[in-house]
Formats: C-alpha cells, structure tokens, sequence
C-alpha cells in the first residue's frame, strides 16, 4: 500500500503528461505483480463495489477522533470531499503498514461483504490505524467505491509499454476487459499483459483477444 500511496502521490502533484508516465514506469518497475495486477485495475478505470458508504465512514471517524458531528461538518465544508476530511481528522497511528496492495484488497477489503456493521466498524478503525493520511484517503476512496485518479487509461498502457517493451498497440488489445468488474486482477494477468512478444508476430495468449477502437489508418 506505501508504493501505491507513493504513485497516488506523485500522480496527483503534476499536470504533466510525460510526468505521470515517468512515475507509474517507476512504479512498475519496483512492484511486487500482484500490486501491479490491482493497481492497473485501479488506474484505469476498475471500481470496486462500495462496501462502506461514505456517510458511514464520516460517523466512525467522527467516534475516531473525537469531535462532534458539527465540527466534522465545518471541516468538510472547507476541504470539500469527505476522503479527504476523514484522512485529516483521523489520529495518527503508531506504525504504518508495509502490506502491498494485492494483500490490502484481497484479504481485508474484499471480505468486509457480508460481515456486519459492528465488525467492519471494528476491522476500518484498525485499518485506519495502520495507514497515513494518504493512505487513509485512498482506503476511504477504495471502500466507498469512489476512487479516481488523474490519469487515463491510455497513459497507463503507455507506461506498460515503456516498462516491458511491448508495443503499446498489444498492450492496449490485451487490456480489453481487464477491468471487468466481473474478473479479479491477478499476478498471472498482468504478467501476461507485459510479457514480450516479438513485434508484428501473432501471440497464442494474445488470440481471441478483441481489438479496442483506434484510428483508421
């Protein structure tokens, strides 16, 4: 989660397009896959399905922190997004955690379905205490289903091509319905999205794969 914190970081503090690039080819490049799986989910365009309302968020960081609900309200009328109020009001913890990704996604959010409310209350508070404020941000984002970063999907598949030396119109063609909410990213998927092939060659992975929208040449 530190790495994908770190890219959120960098992503949000430029404009600029060759920037953007630059920072996820670095963060490709020191990612453990299976993180890299989720955060080519994330980045371009994968939701997950709100597990937590936001509403809800904002009443347990309120209980967190220790403020009136009146006081939250002032806060959030001058940020002006709720992540972003619960990420600065929340206490700092004592440590950070150094769990990736995949293991933040897949082992604690995902099976906060189903689990009643006293339990995710019990399980967020805990979560809450092992993040930044960041971090904080993005969990809040991530559960509430309201994710969004300023990067486009194209700049994504840029970046994987700059990263794997796969030209960029295989990697977009491979990316067809990787962010399916249907399918979960794994490590096996995004390997086969940067695996090499040679240029012009037909790959055996890559048949079947329909070809998204270009220009007509």
């Amino acid at each position: 989660m530190k790495q994908f914190t770190r890219l959120f970081e960098e992503l949000d503090a430029t404009t600029s397009t060759n920037a953007k690039v630059e920072a996820l080819q670095r963060y490709f490049a020191t990612a453990a896959p299976a993180d890299a799986a989720w955060a080519v989910y994330f980045l371009s365009g994968g939701k997950p399905r709100q597990v937590v309302s936001m509403g809800n968020l904002a009443v347990l960081a309120c209980e967190v922190a220790g403020i009136a609900w009146w006081l939250f309200d002032e806060c959030y009328q001058a940020v002006g997004d709720l992540a972003e109020t619960i990420a600065h009001i929340l206490p700092q913890g004592a440590q950070t955690s150094d769990v990736g990704l995949a293991a933040w996604v897949e082992q604690r959010l995902l099976p906060l379905r189903g689990m009643s409310e006293q339990e995710i209350a019990v399980r967020i508070k805990s979560y809450w205490s092992e993040l930044d404020t960041t971090g904080r941000f993005l969990l809040s984002k991530l559960v509430g289903g309201g994710f969004r970063v300023g990067v486009s999907k194209l700049l994504v598949q840029r970046a994987l091509a700059a990263h794997s030396g796969v030209d960029a119109k295989r990697i977009a063609q491979r990316m067809m319905g990787y962010t399916d909410g249907k399918t979960v990213p794994t490590m096996e998927r995004y390997l086969a999205l940067v695996a090499r092939a040679e240029e012009g060659v037909a790959d055996v992975q890559d048949l079947g794969q329909p070809y998204p929208f270009f220009l007509a040449h």
